[in-house]
């Protein structure tokens, strides 16, 4: 049985033939041998019944014991009427020439012979042997046995094309990638272990590069896994362009794909590929109806035997170096060096703690002033998140955001940040902290939703909060990233009677053409450019020309990252609206809020309207302020 079992299945099939073959012949030669014995009963029977014996031209019965008999003509003699009357139907009759079968030694076969001699013509036959009944039947039997087989085999081979055709889809499923028909991860194991062998036996260079493509999971969730699915299947395509024959590209899963590289010329090629698939990958992806989509990626390298001994270890190390290149800005790629292994553990401790952070209430916001620079008002805050993890600490949100945003938990906790925020600021109104503006920001991700427009009125409503009174602040990134449903997204949210900023601006790729396309009405200008100001002649320019263009489209400017009373002054010089920064107070929790608040208005109320100053007792500088470059 284990033979037959470990046996291929074309084998087994023939197999089972051969048996069902020897079964069916074997039941034909039972049934003969039945048929034999019933026709010898049978002839016997009618025998007992019409032996006749010949007397004077008459026809009788015997009444004696059982023997031949000779007959006259029997197709002209009354003995035919006789005959029939006794058996009921016609007897059968067989010339006497043809019986060469019966044997000369038996009474019978010698009765023959003398009845030849005679002139009989013929005889009733008595009794068949069974190679009489054979010879007369084979025909028939062939035939029979000849269909029956051809039904089996034609039978066999249909089920045998059957089950290897399911075979093989059951393999497809096994070791293939359904969407893109690149091998999975199981296969990709198995390849690049048996790439490992080859290269420790021959010698050479082997490298493994994990791609990840740069925030997929915001195209997914913003078009729909149909739209996410194309773009897969147009990446999988367009990587299959760069690969060797030799070569093995995998996909993982999700939008995660390996490729092996085997027998480099030298280590550096892996880098030399990685950078090609990124060139590659930055050309516009053709997708159906005319769309053009651009997909960025990140490359992890991890090479052998340098970087891992086992498929295995290299691929979670390559995993880890991706990760490296996302953090580095994406878009790029980075190799393998040992401390990312302990990164890659914390970066996966930390992903785990977070994903428990807003059931176990771990999350907390806090709030930044923002400063209306004409008259040093306090107009309200920024809603900032901060995550205190038993485990871990403080973790800053630099850290646990973009964990956030890669694993899909952005979405649920932008919606807490956007509802408290909201109860928070009415809840501040119903006190008598009349704030103006909460800001609130969405990241790129929770801002390409579907429900976002019903998420925030359903936040409004819930609060009680003025809808003017809320500001969201989106990136410059994300407002490029998808121009057409950004547009679409914005004119809904306008309608609800909130504001929009966008935040970090300068740092990203927009342009004042597409700027004007939004419903915009604040610009926010990187703590970056106010690094330098008003030191830096390079730095003022460029915030002075953001000043200016912001003005020309009629739209607010705030400033961030103003810790100097001389950033403060020059801004409130160049016609900036609005400021932020530590000058004004870090952020603080809620309760600690409510009293900077009241602090800084008091100081704003005494300076009658004056140039805002900072809370705190920090003196206004003595010197003139910068002149305008």
């Amino acid at each position: 049985m284990e033979a037959l079992r470990r046996m291929p299945l074309r084998y087994k099939f023939w197999a089972v033939n051969g048996v069902a073959f020897f079964s069916i012949l074997l039941v034909v030669v039972v049934a003969m041998a039945l048929e034999q014995r019933s026709v010898n009963q049978s002839r016997q029977d009618q025998a007992r019944s019409l032996l006749l014996w010949w007397q004077g031209g008459e026809a009788a019965l015997p009444d004696g014991p059982l023997q031949p008999m000779r007959l006259a003509d029997a197709a002209t003699s009354p003995v035919r009427q006789r005959l029939i009357k006794a058996a009921g139907a016609e007897p059968e009759w067989v010339n006497l020439s043809g019986l060469t079968l019966l044997d000369a030694q038996t009474p019978l076969g010698a009765w023959v012979r003398q009845q030849e001699g005679a002139g009989v013509l013929a005889v009733l036959v008595s009794g068949m042997s069974f190679q009489q009944v054979f010879v007369e039947r084979a025909p028939v039997y062939a035939l029979a046995v000849f269909l029956l087989m051809l039904g089996l085999l034609c039978g066999s081979q249909m089920l045998i094309r059957f089950v290897e055709s399911y075979q093989r889809q059951l393999q497809q499923m096994a070791h293939f990638d359904s969407l893109t028909g690149l091998p999975n991860r199981a296969l990709a194991y198995d390849r690049l272990a048996h790439a490992l062998d080859k290269v420790t036996r021959r010698g050479g260079h082997l490298a493994v590069l994990f791609i990840d493509l740069d925030r997929f999971k915001t195209l997914n969730d913003s078009y729909g896994h149909g739209f996410g699915d194309t773009v897969l299947r147009a990446v999988a395509q367009r990587l299959q362009t760069r690969c060797r024959q030799e070569d093995t590209l995998a996909r993982l899963g999700g939008d995660e794909f390996l490729l092996i590289l085997e027998q480099l010329p030298a280590p550096n090629t892996a880098s030399l590929v990685a950078r090609s698939l990124l060139q590659l990958l930055e050309q516009p992806l053709q997708l159906e109806e005319g769309h053009e989509l651009y997909v960025g990626a990140s490359i992890g390298i991890a090479l052998y035997p340098g970087d891992g001994g086992d498929a295995a270890e290299l691929i979670r190390n390559a995993d880890a170096a991706m990760y490296s290149a996302k953090a580095n800005g994406r878009n790029t790629c980075a190799h393998y060096i040992p401390r990312l292994t302990e990164h890659a553990r914390t970066r996966f401790e930390l992903e785990r703690s977070l994903r428990g952070a807003l059931h176990n209430q771990e999350l907390s916001l806090h709030f930044q002033p923002l400063m209306r620079l004409a008259d040093g008002h306090c107009l309200g805050a920024e809603a900032l998140l901060r995550w205190h993890s038993p485990q871990h600490g403080q973790v800053g949100p630099d850290t646990f955001i973009p964990l956030a945003e890669d694993s899909g938990q952005i979405v649920p906790i932008g919606s807490w940040v956007l509802n408290e925020a909201c109860r928070q600021a009415s809840a501040w109104r119903e006190e008598g902290l009349l704030l103006e503006t909460i800001a609130v920001n969405l990241s790129p991700i929770q801002f390409m939703q579907q429900d976002i427009v019903q998420l925030v009125a359903r936040a409004l409503a819930g609060s009680g909060l003025p809808a003017h009174c809320l500001e969201l602040e989106i990136t410059e990134g994300a407002l490029m990233r998808h121009t057409d449903q950004a547009e679409n997204t914005l004119n809904a949210l306008k309608a609800l009677g909130v504001r929009i900023a966008v935040d970090d601006f300068g740092t990203g790729y927009s342009s004042l053409a597409y700027l004007r396309r939004f419903a915009l009405d604040k610009l926010k200008i990187d703590k970056s450019f106010m690094a330098g100001v008003p030191a830096n002649s390079s730095d003022c320019q460029l915030v002075h020309t953001i000043i200016a263009m912001a003005r020309s489209m009629q739209l607010t400017v705030l400033a961030e990252g103003v810790e100097t009373p001389e950033q403060q002054g020059w801004l409130l010089a160049e016609g900036c609206d609005q400021c932020q920064g530590y000058l004004l107070g870090r952020p603080m929790a809620a309760e600690s809020f409510a009293q900077h608040w009241q602090a800084l208005s008091a100081v704003a109320a005494t300076q009658g309207g004056a140039c805002g100053q900072p809370y705190a007792g920090v003196a206004p500088p003595q010197a003139p302020l910068p002149a305008r470059p």
